[in-house]
């Protein structure tokens, strides 16, 4: 079986991403990444991910925003089902082994996420008029 390799596995140049994946939900916030030390014991969080639901695939999809790129990032003020956009959002397109068979996996990156017709991205927590 061939394959073609795709520089970093970011396959972002080779789709449009609004045809592909139209209008985004927001889904749920899941676990943050985390680093891990040598022995296996969790560290700091270095990105945070949740779940978007896209239109055109009907599908749900992963997104990570790496802490490094956004230390500000707040999901506190977005609900299941709200209408988001992403800000520079790449695509990866990555093979995880399931038993015998690959799986091919597609998550997405960005630096940032907004209501869609905001002008404003997110909000670090306690800023604006965010409150808890």
């Amino acid at each position: 079986m061939s394959s073609i390799k795709v520089e970093g596995n970011d396959i972002t140049p080779l789709i449009d991403f609004e045809k592909t994946f139209g209008n985004l939900r927001f889904l749920e916030q899941i676990a943050d990444q985390e680093s891990r030390g040598e022995d296996g014991e969790r560290g700091e969080v270095t990105a945070v991910r949740f779940e978007v639901l896209s239109e055109n695939q009907g599908a749900e999809f992963r997104v990570k925003i790496d802490l490094d790129d956004n230390p500000m990032i707040d999901l506190s003020k977005f609900e299941m089902d709200d209408e988001i956009e992403l800000v520079e959002p790449k695509v990866f397109e990555r093979n995880m082994n399931n038993g015998s068979m690959p799986n091919m996996v597609v998550t997405i990156e960005a630096i940032d996420i907004k209501k869609k017709g905001a002008t404003k991205p997110s909000q670090p927590a306690g800023g604006g008029d965010n409150k808890k």
